[in-house]
């Protein structure tokens, strides 16, 4: 089984400045260096922040170069639902060997890559850099990565529509007043990858998610995927 999971903008800060991977260094390495030609302004924009004052308060951070897990790294609606230091042992390494973080910067991590901090808005470029064209490089590898697994896609949908998943997958949806939800379902999507961890698997799903406050609809039924759909109980 393999999952695929959205990052957040919210990251932690690193305590330590553990090795990363070649593939990650190259990139990073791109990054400080728009970093250190660019006037704050256009540092601000890139990094998400509406005053100067927030980007220059986390430069200093960022050039320091201290990472951790990916795993880890991220702090968001959803990982704070997933809670990875409330698992126990069995259950944070299955994280770590399945789970596939899309990074705005550096693609596809798994969840146990070390990760330096950084801060890049969804969307946005900078130099030569398009975070589009690292999802086309790193393509053909995840495809033959997953055509032979159980793949979960738990990503938001600016995600999907920088990879598309070459094998049969289960998407989720969460819907409210018959409406289908965004905000909310961070926070579900990060429950149902700690279910997951907790049964190496989605069987029984509906009933384990049901304890969260969601009831199943009828699943969507397409040719290459199936859509696990849940309605907000109090709203169905």
């Amino acid at each position: 089984m393999k999952i695929l999971f959205s990052p957040s903008e919210g990251k932690k800060i690193p305590q330590a400045s553990l090795p990363i991977t070649q593939e990650k260094e190259e990139i990073f390495k791109q990054y400080l260096h728009f970093f250190n030609q660019t006037p704050l302004e256009e540092i601000a924009k890139v990094m998400g922040y509406s005053k100067i004052a927030e980007a220059h308060k986390v430069l200093d951070l960022i050039k320091e170069r201290r990472s951790i897990e990916a795993i880890r790294l991220y702090d968001g609606v959803a990982y704070e639902a997933l809670n990875f230091e409330g698992l126990n042992q069995i259950e944070q390494d299955f994280l770590r060997e399945n789970l596939y973080i899309c990074s705005n910067l550096f693609g596809f991590v798994l969840a146990k890559e070390n990760l330096p901090f950084y801060k890049l808005k969804q969307g946005e470029g900078f130099a030569n850099f398009k975070t589009k064209e690292i999802y086309e490089l790193q393509q053909h590898k995840m495809n033959e990565i997953l055509k032979e697994e159980f793949v979960l896609d738990l990503r938001a949908e600016f995600y999907k529509k920088l990879y598309r998943i070459p094998c049969f997958y289960y998407d989720f949806e969460f819907y409210k007043n018959g409406k289908k939800v965004s905000h909310y379902a961070k926070h579900y999507r990060g429950i149902v990858a700690k279910e997951v961890a907790k049964s190496r698997g989605v069987e029984d799903i509906q009933e384990r998610l049901s304890k969260y406050g969601l009831s199943p609809l009828p699943n969507k039924n397409h040719k290459n995927y199936t859509i696990l759909a849940f309605c907000m109980i109090e709203n169905c």
